[in-house]
């Protein structure tokens, strides 16, 4: 017995065992407890009560009962019975006229629509493009597609995108054939079937070539060589560029070596538009078979540009029109683990006397040259010389030694090699930079080491030079450059570079605030002033890097010169680049 009492709960044993003497104690309980109810309930459902009072429909009697757990009399449990009955009905009345004010709702909506939908059509009728000519209209679209880089096609860019705006639009765009005159492919890196996909590829060059009607088109043609393309596959490609080449004036082909070796036999047919010729190995570690093929231009008396990126060129059994060439790039796009080698470029350049842009990049020669049978070489019409260095050469000296460019305006001198930021010293171009002094306009060094005495005498020379970037390598941070070409009160034909423009320097993070900034002051006050001004902050040792601190200073302190037009750019950077 005393088990199971033990096993009831608490209000069971109080309902049975209260002694007569606390009785009254737990009635007065309970009544408080049914009060502090009573008024919690109040208090969190009042809006509810106060609409249920509101309401002349329940009694008073039925209301209190809401939210308590009392049992309603047999005459309550009759009213409840009626009053929902009623509510029912008129739930009911409530649902039809939502329905009504729905439908209302949505008739509105649809009119609504209708008439935005005039309005629109109205408005569009009064629109300026309509009433603008086509000529006009063709000149915008001409804009919108050159100002797309070049990319294969896609419906969010020009000129597809253009298609998707109106019919109208879309057959002015299929009438203008100078919109499609470029088109890119992009070969996938591998895949299971390359015949589809070369099928794919040429009817989709098909489509929007024809379009272009009867005008000379340009093609850019890729493939990042992961997997090899197929001999059927690429003897189909061969077979659709040669097709066009009486058409092509301007063709890029970055391919492997081996896919090129099959895609030249367009250079045996007549290219009578043929301006711009692009070979680029894309293999990133080339191997030492990775020599591009003979290049035998037989019929292209417009070519004036040649661009040939391989790992090792010989140049000498080229049949090319040299003598036609206006820009030259003899490069090497892939990796600097690979030292290029080539021929002496001195025996190209001779053979291209109207030459206006030269890149080359500088490696191992094939051949030693003899530097008694050196011949000078001079370009009467070049302009911009750019060369990267991949490896230090006495070759390099040879070929600036001899070659000679009296119009240059911009020469550009790129270290490349795997050395630790660069050779020790680099001065083979101070000569002949020194022979284009008066008209050289624009110099850059990148990851050069040249001696403050050597760089010093070669920029006093050149006093009309308007932009200046230098970016020495480790070796070299540690340069006067800085103090050096502050502008004094001295006449200005005595002050180093008096009419730069733009300057872009690196220097070890000791440079000195002071003396950078009075380089500012001194070149944003002479005439022509300082536009635009870049220093990298680079840190070689181990030590505290202060440069955050540096760069903060400084731009505080330049800041007047930036609010009166001076362009700033203060960053940190690494030692080699």
């Amino acid at each position: 017995m005393e088990s199971r009492i033990a096993k009831c709960p608490m209000s069971l044993v109080h309902f049975f065992f209260i002694s007569p003497s606390n009785s009254d104690l737990f009635k007065k309980r309970d009544c408080d407890s049914a009060k502090l109810s009573q008024s919690t309930a109040s208090k969190h459902h009042q809006g509810f009560s106060v609409s249920a009072v509101m309401d002349p429909k329940i009694p008073t009697s039925i209301v209190r009962l809401f939210q308590t757990n009392c049992v309603p009399s047999p005459m309550d449990t009759q009213r409840i019975s009626h009053l929902l009955a009623e509510q029912k009905l008129e739930l009911e009345l409530i649902k039809k006229e939502l329905d009504g004010a729905r439908a209302e709702v949505l008739r509105l909506e649809a009119k609504h629509f209708g008439t935005m939908e005039v309005v629109q059509k109205l408005e569009a009728l009064r629109s300026p493009v309509r009433r603008m000519p086509i000529e006009i209209m063709t000149k915008v679209f001409e804009q919108c597609v050159q100002d797309e880089e070049s990319q294969e096609p896609d419906p969010l860019r020009a000129p597809l995108l253009l298609c998707q705006v109106c019919g109208a639009w879309r057959d002015l765009m299929f009438s203008i054939p100078c919109l499609w005159r470029r088109f890119k492919v992009g070969f996938p890196s591998q895949t299971p079937n390359w015949e589809n996909v070369m099928q794919s590829k040429i009817m989709s060059m098909h489509v929007w070539i024809s379009r272009a009607k009867a005008l000379p088109i340009s093609l850019i043609l890729q493939h990042p060589s992961s997997s090899p393309i197929t001999p059927g596959a690429l003897m189909s490609l061969d077979k659709e560029i040669l097709t066009l080449g009486c058409r092509i004036e301007e063709l890029s082909l970055r391919f492997s070596p081996l896919a090129l070796s099959s895609l030249l036999t367009f250079t045996q047919s007549s290219l009578p538009h043929l301006r711009h010729l692009e070979l680029h190995n894309s293999n990133p570690l080339p191997s030492s078979s990775d020599n591009p093929p003979l290049l035998f231009l037989h019929d292209a008396p417009n070519l004036r540009s040649l661009s040939i990126a391989w790992g090792s060129l010989n140049t000498a059994q080229f049949c090319v029109p040299w003598s036609k060439l206006t820009q030259l790039s003899l490069q090497y796009d892939a990796s600097p683990y690979w030292n290029p080698v080539h021929n002496d470029y001195l025996n190209v350049l001779r053979e291209c006397p109207n030459l206006k842009c030269c890149s080359i990049g500088i490696g191992m020669t094939i051949l030693d040259a003899d530097i008694d049978a050196v011949v000078p070489v001079t370009l009467l019409n070049l302009e911009s010389m750019k060369v990267r260095l991949f490896c230090q050469t006495l070759y390099t000296r040879q070929f600036f030694d001899a070659l000679h460019a009296p119009k240059l305006h911009t020469f550009e001198f790129q270290n490349v090699s795997l050395s630790m930021g660069a050779f020790a010293s680099q001065t083979e171009p101070l000569p002949f930079i020194s022979r284009s002094a008066e008209t050289l306009e624009n110099l850059s060094f990148d990851t050069i080491n040249i001696p403050d005495v050597d760089m010093l005498s070669c920029l006093s020379q050149l006093h009309h030079l308007r932009h200046l970037r230098f970016l020495p390598g480790p070796l070299q941070l540690n340069h006067n450059l800085v103090d050096s070409l502050v502008l004094s009160g001295a006449p200005q034909g005595t002050s180093i570079c008096p009419r730069l423009e733009s300057l872009s320097l690196k220097c070890s993070k000791r440079v000195s605030t002071d003396r950078v900034t009075e380089l500012v002051e001194s070149r944003c006050s002479a005439s022509p002033k300082l536009e635009e001004f870049c220093l990298q902050i680079a840190a070689f040792d181990y030590g505290q890097d202060s440069r955050d601190k540096t760069i903060i200073e400084l731009r505080e302190r330049l800041n007047p010169y930036v609010e009166g037009g001076l362009q700033l750019y203060l960053m940190k950077a690494k030692p080699t680049g």
